[in-house]
């Protein structure tokens, strides 16, 4: 389903949150980034940012190291208070089948594409995001000190999410 909400725009960048793909027990989020060069950034410094557009670089942190500015903060915020970011640092226990989480996750999942060159980059980046957000709005936010992205929260429709996961169909029936 189309969402459509710009979360941030400058001169240098724009983040969009542009669809979702529920699901039973969640959501796949589609964004979408674009930044251009704009006076002032030097070679090296565009072609490290462009590199960031396309989620190249991973960040591995402890939960107790302070976040580089490279590093893009998503989030969401539910009406009962809870939670979760993208660099909330939760790993992966190991046992098969994992154990419910307490409370929300949201975890990038993938980049589907994207074009650059020297004057310009947009890309396309998943989040999945469980369980499915309340039928009501939300907060998703975002921040990312490297392109001065102070800490936005923009309102989600979560009652429109809940009714598409509703509408929901398996690829394949059961076999008998």
């Amino acid at each position: 389903m189309p969402i459509e909400r710009m979360l941030f725009r400058t001169e240098a960048l724009a983040i969009v949150l542009a669809s979702a793909v529920a699901f039973p027990t969640g959501v796949k989020i589609g964004l979408q980034l674009a930044a251009r060069r704009v006076e002032g950034v030097n070679e090296d410094t565009w072609w490290d940012r462009h590199d960031l557009m396309f989620g190249h670089r991973r960040h591995r942190f402890r939960a107790e190291d302070s976040l580089p500015d490279e590093v893009v903060r998503f989030g969401v915020r539910f009406p009962d208070g809870s939670k979760a970011t993208t660099v909330d640092g939760r790993t992966d226990s190991g046992e098969w089948p994992p154990p419910r989480p307490e409370g929300p996750i949201l975890r990038r999942s993938s980049g589907s594409g994207g074009s650059g060159d020297d004057r310009s980059v947009s890309s396309n980046w998943s989040l999945w995001l469980w369980p499915l957000p309340p039928p009501e709005p939300f907060e998703f936010a975002v921040e990312w000190p490297l392109y001065d992205v102070p800490l936005t929260f923009t309102e989600v429709d979560g009652a429109a999410i809940v009714a598409a996961a509703g509408r929901a169909q398996p690829y394949w029936g059961q076999t008998k």
